[in-house]
């Protein structure tokens, strides 16, 4: 299996900052300020989460200094953008692109099992965080409630990954 030492530094970045821009990227999909704390605290620990996975690029993922390292990057790449840029549809088009450099690197230097086991993870942290703004509401209490604009954004992240190890 796969492990970050098996991945040059730019390709480590990609697949360690993708779920981060995931994150932004769906948050930034519409509600309020609730919903979007919810939404990125959701994503945040999912990403925590995976240092309980049996793949160990995903631990490693998980490991809290890449964890402050991808939160700092992405910050500092939104922060570079012009205010007119900071927009749903360009932080959509940045987690797709990011998302693809990922998976290259993945294709490049592991098997198929690497890509499967990422792919699955992020598209699994996309639907935890569009499913977290409609928990937890005092009038949405239970409801998982996923927008339009969100299921487009985790259709599209979902076809980039493999649909099999084959």
């Amino acid at each position: 299996m796969l492990t970050r030492d098996m991945l040059g530094d730019a390709e480590w970045r990609a697949v360690r900052n993708t779920p981060h821009h995931v994150i932004i990227a769906l948050a930034s999909s519409g509600g309020g300020a609730l919903e979007d704390m919810r939404e990125r605290s959701a994503g945040l620990q999912a990403v925590v989460d995976a240092m309980h996975s049996t793949h160990p690029l995903l631990r490693e993922i998980a490991a809290s200094r890449e964890i402050m390292a991808a939160q700092d990057e992405v910050r500092a790449w939104i922060t570079g953008l012009p205010d007119a840029d900071r927009t749903a549809a360009m932080l959509h088009a940045k987690a797709l692109d990011s998302m693809e450099q990922a998976l290259a690197a993945l294709s490049a230097r592991g098997g198929p099992h690497d890509r499967l086991h990422y792919g699955d993870f992020v598209v699994a942290t996309a639907t935890r965080v569009a499913r977290a703004a409609g928990d937890g509401g005092v009038f949405v209490t239970g409801l998982h409630l996923i927008s339009r604009r969100e299921q487009e954004f985790i259709a599209r992240l979902g076809a980039l990954v493999p649909l099999s190890t084959g």
